[in-house]
């Protein structure tokens, strides 16, 4: 038993370690795309539903720092999933609710994102995945960082 729960452990630890790594290389190519690529006034999903501008940005039609960003935001949101699911397998309040408000936020960003993409780039939703960004960041960090502690 007692090796299941290491095993969860180092693996909670590398998930957090890989999801702050990946949030790194996600505000990097975002802040790419904000200064140096101009989305395109319509294109699929600029018509009402979201869900054809994404895999029409995974496609490269605009750029390929574009996708780069899609696909870390899925990969993001899965792997927040994921790391939920292996905090509540660990049953330790404090990674709970850490993979929870990283999560959460991450979601935040990814509505922010999906909104810029869709209604062509306002400031408000830059700031929310933004603000997405560094408080997932910070929730991820706190929770690498207890992990330390125990």
């Amino acid at each position: 038993m007692k090796k299941k729960a290491n095993k969860n452990l180092k693996m909670l630890r590398a998930g957090l370690t890989g999801t702050l790594a990946l949030l790194v290389v996600q505000f990097v190519v975002g802040m790419y795309l904000n200064f140096y690529t101009e989305l395109p006034d319509v294109h699929p999903g600029t018509d009402g539903s979201y869900m054809p501008s994404i895999p029409w940005a995974l496609a490269g039609h605009v750029d390929l720092a574009l996708a780069i960003h899609v696909a870390a935001w899925i990969l993001l949101t899965v792997g927040a999933i994921v790391l939920l699911g292996r905090s509540i397998m660990i049953k330790r309040k404090t990674y709970i609710v850490g993979s929870s408000l990283g999560l959460l936020f991450i979601l935040v960003a990814g509505s922010g994102g999906l909104t810029f993409l869709n209604r062509g780039g306002d400031d408000k939703e830059s700031f929310m995945m933004a603000l997405g960004f560094i408080f997932a960041f910070l929730a991820y960090g706190i929770t690498l960082y207890k992990m330390k502690e125990n």
